[in-house]
């Protein structure tokens, strides 16, 4: 099922509490797009229900920075306060969306919002294949993530090696 993002950094939200982490806005951003990343690469299927776009600092999930931007690089104290058509809703996990969450906050929830905005600047990424051909701002197409991801987990279950776009681990079906 696809959700909003706003949900999905809740979820991560609570998660960087649990760990006794701080999550800043930039953070939370780019945690949520490695989850939807991941979701493309693991299950080939999207975990958001909105689109991805190339933006200077990485990939950027317009809904999301909008709800975030007031909170500056200031720690995320409290969970995204939103509705949908005047209600909150809220939509149950399924259990690969739960392991792609947990395997996230796990794997990249240490990382700063810098260094999770270098990962996704590498040569080849789905960012850096959009923004290099001058679509700044222009969304990153679900296939480009899904194929550049699924050759990820490809190559690290070939070599049995780290891959450099996921920090020092990879993640699992």
């Amino acid at each position: 099922m696809e959700h909003d993002s706003r949900a999905i950094a809740n979820q991560l939200i609570r998660r960087a509490h649990e760990a006794r982490r701080d999550i800043t806005p930039m953070q939370a951003i780019k945690l949520v797009y490695y989850c939807h990343a991941w979701m493309l690469g693991l299950h080939h299927r999207p975990l958001l229900n909105e689109a991805v776009e190339a933006w200077p600092y990485g990939p950027m999930i317009p809904r999301l920075y909008h709800a975030l931007r007031k909170y500056g690089g200031r720690p995320l104290r409290q969970p995204i306060d939103y509705h949908e058509n005047g209600i909150r809703t809220t939509v149950p996990y399924d259990e690969p969306e739960t392991r792609v969450l947990d395997q996230v906050s796990e794997k990249y929830g240490h990382l700063t919002g810098v260094q999770l905005s270098a990962m996704t600047h590498a040569p080849g990424t789905p960012w850096h294949q959009i923004w290099t051909r001058n679509q700044r701002n222009s969304v990153i197409p679900d296939p480009v993530i899904e194929d550049y991801y699924a050759a990820q987990l490809e190559r690290a279950n070939r070599t049995d090696t780290a891959c450099p776009t996921m920090a020092t681990a990879h993640l699992k079906p």
